[in-house]
């Protein structure tokens, strides 16, 4: 009696999904790896060391996060808003960025560097949960129009950096959450047909006006590569020659050559460090842990206690989803080349945090869901 007592007294404990935050701190330990052989091979020690400690940081504020009911975070929304609206506007007036790019999306912090932007896909999936779940309450009215405000505002402000990667990432969870939210599917063929319609004139009539030039030369060279072969699509064939390099296992130990000849690599194209080093088998390992993770995460909006946990999982699962299905495709010349980092793997101090904090809120809605997990 005593002990039953005592689990009915701390059931959320009980609750703590280890499996998904095992497979989260596998794939860090697999990204601290990689990034590891990146600075031993540029000579930069400092790369590992700030990766080590964002990731520290993140698990830090993950735990904490996950202690917290997330409805806590639902009625923080508003706060978290504004100061997420502050920080974007800011960084477009004292932001720092790339040269190459011209994008001002880093605040610089001295030794290390904050992105706004990152963590506005965790403010953005927040927000866009508390309106979505008025509506389907039957609160419409002003929550449609909240609704579109705030997506309006955080994706403007994204593309005014100009971030278009990231931005994309924004208006892909919408999507998501609004396809998850219920909508008829004669809205969404109808909407894809307007937007496959309207491509070229937006292309000649608007996006070349609107676009830098870097942007539109990554986007031609995906449609045609050999223009583009030493300029643009460089990076792209060099990350698919060592990828391929790596054949079932990797290459010997002390032959690897991707860190330095790959562009960015570090980040954008940390995929090429893997299928060099680590090969066929290491490559599908970091893919099949990925997807585990994006299912379980279903599974936790499945079940999860209300429509605003639902949500909000269904929101980041997007990010994530994104971001994974994004930087691999580019570094296999699937899809167009834009600087998304791959999850818990590429470097990258902020993104790396907010990684964690996201499942640390993913997990705070599993802790507290509608039923045990494996109930029959």
């Amino acid at each position: 009696m005593v002990s039953i007592e005592k689990n009915k007294q701390n059931p959320i404990f009980k609750n703590i999904d280890w499996i998904m935050i095992g497979t989260v701190l596998f794939l860090n330990v697999l990204g601290l790896l990689a990034v590891r052989s990146v600075s031993v091979h540029l000579n930069q020690p400092s790369l590992f060391k700030k990766q080590l400690i964002a990731s520290i940081i993140g698990l830090c504020c993950m735990i904490v996060i996950m202690l917290i009911d997330y409805n806590v975070i639902k009625l923080l929304c508003l706060p978290v808003y504004i100061g997420t609206i502050f920080l974007l506007i800011y960084v477009l007036i004292s932001g720092v960025g790339l040269e190459e790019t011209g994008t001002k999306g880093w605040i610089d912090l001295g030794p290390a560097s904050f992105q706004p932007s990152e963590l506005g896909k965790v403010t953005f999936a927040i927000v866009a949960a508390v309106f979505l779940e008025r509506i389907k309450q039957g609160n419409g009215g002003l929550n449609y129009l909240w609704l579109g405000l705030t997506s309006v505002s955080l994706v403007g402000l994204v593309l005014l950096q100009p971030d278009f990667g990231t931005s994309v990432v924004y208006v892909f969870m919408l999507v998501c959450m609004i396809f998850i939210f219920g909508i008829k599917y004669r809205i969404i063929l109808i909407t894809l047909g307007i937007g496959l319609i309207s491509l070229p004139i937006l292309w000649f009539s608007v996006l070349e006006k609107v676009f830098d030039q870097y942007q539109i030369n990554r986007i031609l060279s995906f449609l045609n590569p050999d223009a583009y072969a030493r300029t643009t699509d460089y990076q792209i064939r060099m990350a698919i020659r060592y990828i391929g390099s790596g054949m079932l296992t990797g290459v010997e130990k002390g032959t690897e050559k991707a860190a330095r000849n790959v562009p960015v690599v570090e980040s954008d194209s940390i995929f090429a460090v893997i299928g060099e080093e680590w090969g066929f088998i290491g490559a599908v390992l970091v893919i099949t842990l990925f997807v585990f993770f994006l299912l379980r995460c279903l599974y936790i909006s499945r079940y999860a206690k209300d429509k605003f946990g639902a949500y909000v999982v269904i929101g980041l699962m997007a990010m994530f989803l994104f971001h994974f299905v994004e930087n691999i495709g580019m570094n296999l010349r699937m899809l167009p080349v834009t600087g998304i980092p791959l999850p818990f793997i590429s470097y990258g101090g902020t993104y790396m945090i907010v990684c964690y904090i996201a499942v640390g809120i993913i997990v705070s809605i599993s802790m507290r869901r509608q039923r045990p997990m494996f109930e029959a």
